[in-house]
């Protein structure tokens, strides 16, 4: 026989102990809060490792992520949470990425100013929903003001002009993203629909959709031209919007990554001639991969000529409108139709924050806006009537933050520190015969590779390499010396991740090395070996980090000269190289 008191019972604990989550007398968030800071204290502490990569092997994976069953429980005393976030600790925590370290020198994520990690506490705390006034009451405006401080920044209008739109139910300066990928999706949407507006017996592509709009405009297709170094997102943009990956036509670059203005032209031309429509001509402020610049003023007149909305990319090189040395490498951004830039790489705000405006905040209101019923309804200032995603968080405020604590100039100098040490490193990697240089820095990325010693003899072109023996003294400008030579012989090689780790099981003879630091690698095209037709495997080094010190741009190279020359003597003892 059923007891169904008991079942009561238990339903009514169960109600008594969820609502304890969402009561302040129930769990002592303090407790947790302080547990959680003790946590990031010690993640903050300088690491052997910066974790890369996960190293576990496929049975500790299973075993640390493998449960896929949900508790039936609720867990609300003060002990069991304490567990949950220690088991969070040891699998996750402990072994996660050091991004901010100042090793890491390899990738686009970087220290965070301190008053970003209060601030994500507030911003989960109030928990805003900034589709709609109704739930972002006052931070719906702090969301126009802010994107009025970046759209001013670019484009330098009036007074007048700001004062207009901030208060204007048609119109946005731009739109706030979770990134630069959806950033650049708005864009080429926005692109897609103006190329094929409403006419008095056209709804517009946004209604009548893609194969009547090419009809009615007499279009075979439609394209998106850029570089060959256009960002992924852009394929993904393409295939979202219904264009086909194979209506992406990328432009080769020259010697300096820079998109060939020669064979853009005679590819406009020749799209021009099959009668498809380009929507957009896409210039990059700092490729992802070199960091190269395209001649964004050119562009921007094809861009006219052509009748194609001219978009740019900047979502890394973007913030160097900040920068009072640099900025004048984005010449010609102030004629872009849209901007792309993300705020969680050089404006120094978490991830993910990323922005598109508007040149005319009347754009997205006559290609994209959208509304409904009961929330974006077209009289409302709600931003989710022009933004792709529908509920978004508050992470405005990461971003209203940077720009107003650490201001022009403060952005300025962490922008010149960056390039600073970039510069400084290709110096210094420039100055050993190991290394060539692929690509210089025009801001702070750079790519080079390692020369094994048996082919740095070798006739090439390479610049300014001149070739000595390994032990030899090589000095910068700077009268940096070089590494302390080594052994020609090396035992095995073997990685240290924990300075607690007093294993006895390691090879006595083995080298230990402790991570000094990290670059990423990619594959690029090159004008320097234009046979290798699909790119050299190269080494890449990206520096947003203030932290990053020449000793610790000094310690990486070390390594990396001491890593490459235990390889080439297992290369040669594997391959017979004399």
């Amino acid at each position: 026989m059923v007891d169904k008191d008991n079942i009561k019972s238990k339903e009514n604990n169960a109600e008594e102990d969820v609502l304890k989550f969402f009561k302040d007398y129930g769990i002592q968030e303090e407790n947790v809060q302080q547990y959680i800071d003790n946590i990031i204290k010690e993640f903050y502490k300088p690491s052997r490792s910066i974790y890369a990569a996960n190293n576990d092997t496929i049975q500790e994976l299973q075993s640390k992520f493998g449960n896929s069953s949900m508790p039936q429980g609720i867990i609300c005393d003060k002990k069991n949470i304490n567990k949950y976030f220690t088991e969070l600790k040891t699998n996750v925590i402990n072994k996660s990425t050091r991004v901010s370290s100042p090793n890491m020198v390899g990738h686009m994520t970087t220290a965070l100013p301190f008053f970003h990690r209060p601030l994500s506490k507030l911003i989960t705390s109030m928990n805003q929903n900034v589709v709609k006034v109704e739930t972002s009451a006052t931070m719906t405006f702090l969301e126009r003001e802010t994107l009025s401080k970046l759209h001013r920044a670019f484009y330098d209008n009036t007074n007048d002009f700001y004062e207009k739109y901030l208060s204007s139910t048609e119109g946005t300066f731009g739109c706030i993203t979770s990134g630069g990928t959806i950033a650049n999706l708005t864009a080429m949407w926005v692109a897609r629909n103006n190329a094929f507006p409403k006419t008095d017996d056209f709804e517009g592509i946004e209604k009548e959709g893609v194969i009547s709009a090419l009809r009615y405009y007499g279009y075979n297709d439609m394209a998106i031209v850029g570089s060959d170094l256009m960002h992924y997102s852009f394929k993904k943009a393409a295939d979202i919007l219904g264009m086909g990956l194979k209506n992406i036509y990328t432009i080769p670059v020259d010697s300096d990554y820079k998109m060939r203005i020669d064979l853009l032209i005679e590819k406009l031309e020749e799209l021009k001639h099959k009668k498809i429509k380009v929507i957009a001509i896409v210039g990059i402020a700092c490729t992802t991969e070199v960091g190269s610049i395209d001649r964004l003023d050119i562009l921007a007149d094809l861009a006219k000529k052509y009748g194609a909305l001219f978009h740019v990319d900047g979502a890394w090189g973007g913030s160097f409108i900040m920068s009072n040395k640099y900025r004048h490498l984005l010449k010609g951004i102030e004629k872009a139709d849209t901007i792309t830039i993300d705020g969680h790489k050089l404006l120094y705000t978490p991830i993910g924050c990323g922005i598109v405006l508007f040149k005319s905040p009347l754009l997205p209101t006559t290609t994209i806006r959208k509304v409904a019923s009961y929330v974006i309804r077209a009289e409302s200032l709600d931003h989710g009537k022009t933004t792709l995603e529908g509920s978004r968080p508050a992470n405005v405020l990461y971003l209203h933050a940077s720009l107003n604590l650490l201001g022009k100039d403060g952005l300025s100098q962490l922008l010149d520190i960056a390039v600073n040490n970039t510069k400084y490193m290709a110096d210094l990697v420039k100055s050993y015969p190991q290394f060539e240089i692929i690509s210089k820095p025009v801001t702070n990325i750079f790519l080079y590779r390692y020369i094994p010693i048996w082919l740095r003899k070798k006739s090439y072109d390479i610049e300014q390499i001149e070739v000595k023996s390994l032990s030899s003294a090589v000095f910068t400008n700077s009268s940096i010396p070089s590494p302390t030579p080594y052994n020609t012989t090396h035992p095995p090689l073997t990685f240290e991740e924990n300075n607690n780790d007093k294993s006895d099981n390691k090879n006595e003879n083995s080298i230990t090395l402790c991570c000094a630091g990290f670059v990423s690698k990619t594959t690029v095209k090159t004008t320097k070996y234009p046979t290798y037709t699909k790119g050299v495997a190269v080494l890449r080094v990206v520096i947003a980090n203030p932290l990053v010190t020449q000793d610790n741009i000094k310690a990486i190279i070390e390594e990396q000269i001491k890593l490459g020359q235990i390889l080439e003597e297992e290369y040669k003892i594997n391959h017979k190289v004399i």
